[in-house]
């Protein structure tokens, strides 16, 4: 039996199996029959992104370099909820294809690009933003929920984050080499959810946590610095962050009674990593788990001064106060971590189901950490 000859049924069936964006519209190219079909397989995608993610409702397009008509992208993919806009497909769609689509997708709610281009600004729906730089969007981010950025200080975003009051999470790397100064901005009643990057030398002041102190109803917070000085304000008590993961770039080391008295500002915390901290000993896991009384999940992987001495400490501890602390301290436990924790992925993923910081982020690297968490029902 030839193809052609397949019942429509059939031919959707298998096009349904088809996520290359160059295979759907050569497909798209055979005959009107073909063309109709295509069109009723493409009505299913959510997501137009660069490298495979899901199966029937993505398309990708990170293979192949010849130019394809984005004229039709609009008919062809009306029911786009998230789309991912590199310099891989400006190599094969004209950017003013690009535009078009975007000007006229109106189911559109979340956008990754990396383009120079602003095009984030063609759109005013958008809930969730993945940009490579500071953008034009600024002045229109009321109905931003996720924004990932680049910045230059944490003074340079408190500028504008009155343009965000309905963040609840915000992924902020910040580029600036010079020393950063004190959070003077608005307090972020809604942020849920925070990640920050710091690119200053080693002996600059980090205010990170100082800036989380304007973020009253936190509830997990991913750190990657290689600041060895913490601005720690102590007298402000943080009672709803639970989650908390400190990664330590360069195995960088930090003063204990910095990180004492940051620990003493989260009574609640629930889940705490300090990942490549060499100045971290085996006294200090004795004094944490005394500090943090709701500690579950304790992570010390890469702090070379932490021995078994500590593990079995804490073991001690858990029986003496009835308490139960999963304590991991060498790299080798990661099949033990994924055994005791199997609702948390370690996978990298750039889109992930589920606005849920433990169970996307925590147990990653910061560099792995997603673009976006979308709602389970996008």
């Amino acid at each position: 039996m030839l193809i052609n000859e397949l019942p429509d049924d059939c031919l959707l069936a298998i096009f349904d199996c088809v996520n290359n964006l160059d295979d759907l519209m050569n497909c798209f190219k055979v005959c009107v029959g073909w063309s109709q079909l295509i069109a009723k397989r493409t009505k299913k995608v959510k997501y137009i992104l660069e490298y495979p993610n899901y199966k029937y409702d993505c398309v990708y397009y990170y293979e192949g370099i010849k130019r394809i008509d984005g004229t039709c992208l609009s008919t062809l993919f009306p029911n786009v909820k998230i789309a991912q806009f590199s310099y891989t497909l400006l190599r094969k769609v004209k950017l003013e294809d690009i535009v078009a689509f975007i000007r006229h997708q109106k189911s559109l709610k979340g956008l990754i690009h990396s383009l120079s281009e602003p095009i984030e600004k063609y759109c005013s729906k958008l809930e969730m933003v993945c940009l490579s730089r500071k953008s034009n969007i600024l002045p229109n981010g009321s109905g931003i929920k996720q924004l990932l950025i680049w910045w230059s200080t944490l003074r340079d975003f408190a500028r504008d984050a009155h343009n965000f009051p309905n963040l609840e999470r915000l992924h902020l790397h910040i580029q600036d080499t010079y020393p950063d100064r004190y959070y003077h901005g608005p307090v972020l009643e809604k942020l849920k959810i925070v990640e920050l990057d710091t690119f200053c030398p080693y002996d600059i002041i980090f205010y990170g946590f100082q800036f989380m102190d304007s973020c009253p109803n936190l509830q997990s917070a991913y750190i990657f610095t290689t600041n060895r000085c913490l601005f720690v304000d102590e007298t402000i008590k943080h009672e709803c962050l639970q989650d908390l993961a400190i990664e330590f770039n360069y195995n960088g080391g930090i003063d204990w009674n910095d990180l004492k008295r940051l620990s003493m500002k989260y009574p609640n915390l629930k889940h705490l990593a300090l990942r490549k901290l060499n100045d971290l000993k085996d006294e200090h896991i004795e004094q944490l788990v005394h500090i943090l009384p709701n500690l579950v999940l304790l992570d010390v992987r890469g702090c070379r001064g932490v021995t078994q001495k500590a593990a079995d400490y804490v073991q001690d501890h858990c029986k003496r106060y009835g308490c139960s602390i999963k304590f991991y301290f060498n790299w080798d436990q990661i099949n033990e971590i994924k055994s005791d924790w199997p609702q948390l992925y370690t996978k990298g993923q750039r889109i992930c189901r589920g606005f849920d910081f433990m169970k996307h982020c925590f147990l990653k690297d910061f560099l792995d950490l997603p673009y976006l968490m979308i709602p389970i029902d996008y």
